[in-house]
This record gives C-alpha cells, structure tokens and sequence, in this order.
C-alpha cells in the first residue's frame, strides 16, 4: 500500500463523515442545535486544519490529543491520520462529546479508524460530560476543536469558572478556547475554528490578553467568502481558523483562501506587535502586502479620532419600546407640531438625507415629557451606520443631517444610528466635509476591515481610529 492510497482512503473516510454528519444536522431541529452550538466541519476544513500542526514531536513519543468538541470525530480522525501519515505509531485521544444522540456515530467512526490501522498503539477516551466544568488533569501535546458557539450568561457556572478570561457576556466558544489553552503541555499546539469576533470587541479583550500573554499565535487563516466553511450550516458569523501554541514566539503567519476549498491559499509572515492594537490588545488580519503597508503607517499615527473632540452616542429610539409615541405619518394629527422626524438608517441615500420616506416605516415621534429623553436637538450631525456587512461595498456608512433640511427643533434617531457631534459647539460644514472624506476613504475602509470582523461599527471602533497629522492639527479640530 503507497503513501497515496493511504492518504485517498483517509480524505475518503473525511468524507464519508461529513456526509453522516450532514444527513444528521438536516435530522436534527434547529432548536436543538441552538441550545448546543452545533455546527458540523466540513471534510476540506478538517484535513487544513490536522495540516497546520507541526508534527514536529519525535516519532518515538506517545502522543496525546484533545478534541473538546468532537460531533461525530471528523477533526480527531483527520489529525490522526495525518500523524499516521508522518510516522507515528503511538497515540492517546481524549474526546467530549455532550450530545448523547451523536455518541454512537463517534465511537463507531473511532472503531473505524483503529481497524484501519491495527499496527497502531491507539487509545481513546469519549466523554460525556460538560468540558469547562469537567476537572481536568491531564495535559495535550495537540488539541484540535470546533467548539460549541452561543452566548452565556455572566453568572452561568461555566462563566464564574472562567471569571478570569470574562468581562461582559461571554460566548461559549471562547471559554472552549481559554480552558484549552491551560491544558496545553510545554511547546504544544491548538488549532481551533471560531467566529472571528474575539479577535476585536471590549467584551473579548480579558480574554484576548489572557491568550496573548500565555500563549504565541502562531497562525491566523481567514476565508474572503464569509459562508462558504460550513457547506451544511447557515453562518452569519465571519469565521476563521487559529493555531495557537505554548511557547515565546513573535512570527505569526496569516494565511486566507476564497473558500473552505483552498484551492489557492495565500500567505503573509508578519510579526505580533504589527497586528496586535496596544491599547485594547485588538488583533488585526492583515492579508495582502498592500493592507500590511497600510496597517504599519496607521500604526505609526500618534493621534486618535477622539483626541479630535468628537463625540459618538447611539440612538435613543428602541421602536418596539416606544411604539405608543411613534407614527407613519401625521397628515390626520391636528396637533402635528407636537411630532418630530423620526430617522433609521434608510433615510439616508448617498449620504443624503431623504425625510420623509415613501415607506412602511414609522417616521415621526410625539415631543411630549414622556418622550425627552429619546430625542436629540435639531443641528448638523454626522450619522454612521451601526451594522454592516463584510460583503458590503464599505463597512463604515455615513449620513449627513444639516440642520435647516429639518424645521423642527428636536428629532428622533432610530438605535441603528450612531450621530457624531461636538459638545462645545455645532459641527460646521466644511469639518463635516473634510470628516466624511476620512471615515469614508478606501484607507479608512481597509483599516477597518483588518479589525473588525462582526457586522457592528461601534462608536468605539471609530473614536479609536488613527488619524494623520495633518487630519489631527486641521482646522476642525481649532473650533
């Protein structure tokens, strides 16, 4: 038997799996793959990722292996596989699985396995239990998972046993994530595919420092198609793949593909400091020479967006919770002064303010007592989109409200909508001018998609951009 045939009958096992777990994720309801986070890897991404170890433990060790998150064991086998492939003959897997109907499926493809390979000094271990909770002694030379992926309370065990990596509210995965790293040994390595949103957010930056400081990204794959990793899933989530390992190295290596294919993969080599923002530990993605150019000249900047004086708030219009005081039109109101315009992010076409719209949306709010505190004064804002895609054309979306467009004093933005503004006086025209040509540059643009990979554009996202010199000492920062 060649090399080649060995390996053809492992990428063929791959994808028997991945059908076995296709037909069962159809079987399952979605209700029940929500409460456990359960999405199936695809064969493709299962043998990239057992491909991103180094397998560069002697031959002669036992090897020790850890998937936290098995399903019906497509990533435990392709690693497995591809150790076999490499020359050892000694392997120790430990696997958790809490899902009770996909036990039998992984313990039977186990079995499978290791009548593959009767030579091979193999062992396995599945358990049924809650990992994060689980007290766990051993340690792993290599740990391989696709986590479960929801959010948890704060104050959920699984949380409080995890408080030193939580701030906020936490998501499950990035628990996964934290307690396999504890469990790593000296010089060993984790590789884990997640939704890209620990990379940036206030929420993940506990955790963010937690891994920095104890572990060495080794290497960040990203896809430029954001639903093509999980053929058998509906994924919103951006996603990426991450190897992680225990040990004191700066080198990291980013690498992306159009698809979970990988029919072309291409690499940068980069190091930690170039990609990690200081201040909130961020973790940028940089994935060609130009965005990597671009990154180390923002990076130099001294000044931010909020050294400028500018301020960002939120909308205060939450339409379901207002319904009482909110209107579609006003034209059979007899006291209609007593409504103001009531703005969402399509009221705003190229920028341009369109009030009212010929739509089905509410586009007045009552000015009464009850009411104050939900509206703004009329004046000249800049208002930024709050949610965008990374398919769209540009991730941050500005609008422009001048204040003579409106003749009411007061108005309502919708909680879709972020407003810029100054405390200490009006924004004029020519800084909202000079302002939109920043926030809305090809620059801007890339800088942003480098950090951000969820659809929300916090305000927080925009005060902390880097901005020139010259943009910093113009005149619309001198009032």
């Amino acid at each position: 038997m060649t090399v080649d045939l060995v390996k053809q009958n492992y990428i063929d096992f791959l994808l028997t799996i991945e059908k076995e777990s296709s037909l069962y994720s159809q079987n399952s309801s979605f209700g029940i793959k929500k409460n456990l986070g359960q999405f199936f890897t695809d064969a493709s991404v299962a043998k990239f990722m057992a491909e991103m170890f180094s397998c560069s433990l002697p031959r002669t060790n036992k090897v020790s292996i850890l998937d936290c998150g098995a399903g019906h064991g497509i990533l435990a086998i392709a690693l497995l596989s591809r150790l076999v492939l490499e020359g050892y003959n000694s392997i120790e897997l430990t696997l958790y699985e809490i899902d009770d109907l996909a036990l039998g499926k992984l313990n039977e493809n186990l079995i499978e396995f290791s009548l593959k390979y009767p030579y091979l000094d193999f062992s396995y271990t599945i358990k049924n239990s809650n990992f994060i909770l689980d007290n766990i002694k051993e340690k792993f030379d290599y740990i391989v998972s696709n986590p479960p992926y929801f959010k948890v309370n704060k104050n959920s065990n699984e949380a409080l046993s995890m408080s030193h990596v939580v701030h906020g509210q936490p998501n499950i995965y990035m628990l996964f994530m934290a307690k396999s790293s504890e469990l790593l040994k000296r010089d060993g390595e984790m590789v884990f595919i997640t939704p890209r949103s620990f990379t940036s957010g206030s929420y993940f930056k506990k955790f963010r420092e937690y891994m920095l400081d104890n572990l060495s990204l080794v290497q960040i794959h990203i896809f430029n198609s954001r639903r093509e990793q999980f053929k058998n899933e509906t994924i919103l989530q951006e996603t990426i793949i991450t190897k992680f390992k225990k040990n004191s190295s700066q080198k990291v290596v980013i690498s992306s593909s159009e698809d979970s294919h990988f029919f072309k993969v291409n690499t940068i080599n980069v190091t930690k400091d170039m990609i990690v923002e200081k201040s909130r530990a961020m973790i940028g993605i940089p994935t060609s020479k130009e965005e990597l150019t671009l990154l180390k000249r923002f990076n130099s900047a001294v000044y931010r967006f909020k050294d400028m004086g500018y301020k960002i708030s939120t909308g205060k219009v939450v339409t379901f919770r207002a319904k009482e005081f909110i209107r579609r039109d006003i034209k059979n109101i007899t006291n209609d002064k007593e409504y103001v315009p009531l703005l969402w992010m399509q009221n705003f076409k190229q920028e341009k303010l369109v009030f009212p719209l010929n739509s089905n949306k509410e586009q007045y709010i009552q000015h009464i007592d009850k009411t104050k505190k939900l509206l703004i004064p009329n004046s000249n804002y800049i208002v930024i989109k709050r949610f965008s895609s990374k398919e769209q054309y540009r991730r941050v979306n500005i609008g422009h409200i001048f204040k003579e467009s409106l003749s009411s004093d007061y108005l309502g933005l919708e909680n879709h909508l972020n407003y810029l503004y100054r405390e200490d006086r009006e924004l004029t025209r020519d800084e909202m001018k000079e302002l939109a040509l920043f926030l809305t540059s090809k620059e801007v643009d890339q800088y942003f998609r480098i950090f951000n990979g969820n659809t929300q554009v916090n305000a927080t996202d925009i005060l902390m951009l880097p901005v020139p010199d010259k943009l910093y000492k113009g005149k619309m920062c001198q009032g």
